[in-house]
């Protein structure tokens, strides 16, 4: 089946929530004299959520199309159920969430790279697991994975002894990463171990870390990271 035979789903649903988003914008600027300013604030701020989540759909709906026009993406896909599971999973975090570039890229990527079937199955429950615990991300956590997995990739667990202190990993990976701040480290750092995409400090008084065999990625967030990298490896933007 051809690309021109296949419908479309994601045209019309990126046109009528970019519409809605302008409309509501719209209606905020409109209903100043109306409204007392803590209705405004909330008015506003929802209309200037639904448009930034009509962006960002815009630029899926460029991505996505250039994936299917490259042969990367079959065009069944759109109809399985891992598809729309994951497609959901985009909509629901652009309406209800608060969109952020990052979050939105990570979901983008691992949505994509399924889609690809490149490094997972359609049949997979693990891209649409990836995307749950993504949309729980925050800027900063993203940010120091993405650290985590530069520091893994570059080889800086080579050499180094099975475990070490966690202030020593700490030192380095602030380094190593765009955060600067080692306090700001640590607080990302304790986010990522409760969503278990880290390993937890080693002994009971959180002095020491494992950094065999991912550099302390769990086995989730090797995996995590890898969704990223395959995005960046097929083209992404």
């Amino acid at each position: 089946m051809s690309n021109t035979d296949t419908p479309d789903p994601f045209k019309d649903e990126v046109e009528n929530i970019v519409s809605k988003a302008i409309f509501s914008l719209a209606e905020g600027l409109t209903g100043v004299a109306a409204s007392d300013r803590g209705e405004l604030l909330v008015s506003l701020g929802h209309a200037f959520q639904r448009m930034r989540g009509g962006e960002f759909l815009s630029s899926f709906q460029v991505e996505w199309n250039s994936f299917r026009k490259k042969g990367k993406i079959k065009d069944d896909y759109q109809f399985t159920e891992q598809g729309k599971v994951c497609l959901q999973e985009l909509l629901n975090f652009l309406d209800n969430d608060s969109p952020s570039e990052e979050r939105f890229k990570l979901l983008q990527s691992i949505f994509i790279v399924a889609a690809s079937e490149g490094i997972s199955s359609r049949d997979s429950f693990l891209p649409a697991q990836l995307m749950k615990i993504s949309r729980s991300l925050s800027d900063g956590e993203i940010v120091l994975l993405s650290s985590i997995w530069g520091a893994f990739k570059a080889g800086k667990h080579n050499g180094k002894s099975t475990h070490f202190s966690a202030n020593e990993w700490i030192n380095e990976i602030t380094n190593l990463s765009p955060i600067e701040h080692r306090e700001l480290v640590e607080i990302y750092e304790q986010g990522l171990m409760e969503k278990k995409l880290i390993t937890p400090r080693a002994h009971g008084d959180n002095s020491g870390v494992y950094v065999k065999p991912y550099y302390r990625l769990s086995s989730l967030g090797y995996k995590l990271c890898e969704f990223i990298e395959q995005y960046d490896v097929q083209g992404g933007k």
